[in-house]
């Protein structure tokens, strides 16, 4: 079995928590609410475009439970609309990781998603069509390479036919997050962990700005990145977020763990082996029950001892769609409702809603995503 519980393993110390940091100005452009690897990015995208642009971080500066559970940048996915938006993820995070500080240790692994019945075979064979269709390297593969490719299922349970697509990429989350936030930084974008907003503030339903400590910050536009700060804050101000909860466990082992090869999807269990030698586990279950799955998947896990252990509520939203786009509400515009699959459309919709927020063109790939869109409606305002 999986061993007793050990202290978490430590990440690289954030500058940002280190040091006397100012309070907010006055106003900016563009206020960012969260502190993970999207708010990040977007705080970056936006200062990359000239808006003068605040993170408020509600706690440090660190990947969302959501981002660290499953820390893989991967192309393909069961929507294929997703697809559409984060066919080049692999290729953004690669080119990132050349001059990121941190650097997010981005491992070219690939990832397979096992096809553990002859139903899942089937979807996997279509899904595995509209990633090609967008140019991604993703087919079928069987059993026997499937244990060429990650040795330890070769063993267990997980010997069966899988999707494979080549080029997914996996991370240490807690590094990409710091270095997208100093780059942020160095693009002009003011970064405040711990910086819980109490409050969006309001003229008439239109959002102008938060309230922060007793105070009033203007924005002219505020950014919703951090599903638990967004509903948290609409909920407060009566109204109502479209999302599903999903919860789940994630599981990290000390280092050492064997090579796994790539990283593996089975069913809702999802294994991943970072650059420093742990693996990250994550499922619907609890720790005992999550590490026996891991162990008939992979027998060879048995020997590993776990370093932390943490519960994780995913969002999507309630048609499974994230929410990309501006709001029912003036001033409001969200990022939220990814799920399990959080970081590999980071890149992407933060360039999309920052170009948005410049006033650019919409990108019609991102209309299944839009919060305004009438079929489902993301967002709605209650009666005061």
């Amino acid at each position: 079995m999986i061993g007793s519980l050990f202290p978490a393993r430590a990440f690289p110390p954030s500058a940002f928590a280190a040091r006397d940091r100012p309070r907010p100005a006055n106003g900016y452009d563009v206020i960012v609410i969260g502190g993970g690897a999207l708010a990040s990015a977007l705080a970056r995208a936006c200062a990359g475009n000239g808006a003068a642009v605040a993170m408020l971080a509600p706690d440090a500066i660190e990947p969302t439970p959501a981002e660290r559970a499953w820390p893989v940048v991967r192309a393909a996915h069961p929507d294929a609309g997703r697809i559409a938006i984060q066919a080049d993820a692999p290729q953004r995070l690669a080119k990132l990781a050349r001059w990121l500080t941190p650097s997010p240790m981005a491992e070219r692994t690939g990832c397979l998603t096992l096809g553990l019945d002859e139903d899942r075979v089937r979807t996997l064979g279509v899904e595995s069509g509209h990633a090609k269709a967008h140019g991604v390297e993703a087919w079928m593969v069987p059993a026997r390479e499937v244990a060429a490719l990650a040795p330890p299922l070769g063993r267990g349970r997980g010997f069966a036919p899988a999707q494979h697509e080549a080029g997914a990429m996996v991370v240490e989350a807690d590094c990409l997050t710091l270095g997208l936030a100093r780059a942020a930084e160095e693009a002009g974008a003011a970064i405040f962990p711990g910086a819980r907003v109490d409050a969006l503030a309001r003229d008439g339903q239109a959002v102008i700005g938060v309230e922060l400590g007793g105070r009033f910050v203007r924005a002219g536009a505020v950014a919703l990145a951090d599903d638990a700060s967004a509903i948290r804050l609409v909920r407060e101000g009566r109204g109502r977020l479209s999302l599903r909860r999903e919860e789940r466990t994630a599981l990290t082992t000390g280092a050492g763990a064997p090579e796994l090869g790539a990283a593996v999807i089975a069913g809702d269990l999802t294994l991943a082996r970072g650059a420093t030698g742990a693996a990250t586990l994550s499922g619907p279950h609890g720790a005992d029950a999550l590490a026996a799955r891991a162990i008939a998947l992979a027998p060879e896990l048995a020997a590993l001892e776990v370093a932390s252990e943490q519960p994780v509520t995913l969002w999507t939203g309630v048609d499974g769609h994230a929410q990309i786009g501006p709001a029912d509400i003036d001033g409001l515009w969200l990022a939220l409702g990814f799920g399990r699959d959080a970081l590999s459309p980071v890149f992407a919709a933060a360039e999309h809603l920052a170009a948005a927020l410049g006033g650019g063109r919409d990108d019609p790939a991102f209309a299944p995503f839009a919060p305004t869109r009438r079929a489902a409606p993301r967002l709605s305002e209650m009666a005061s």
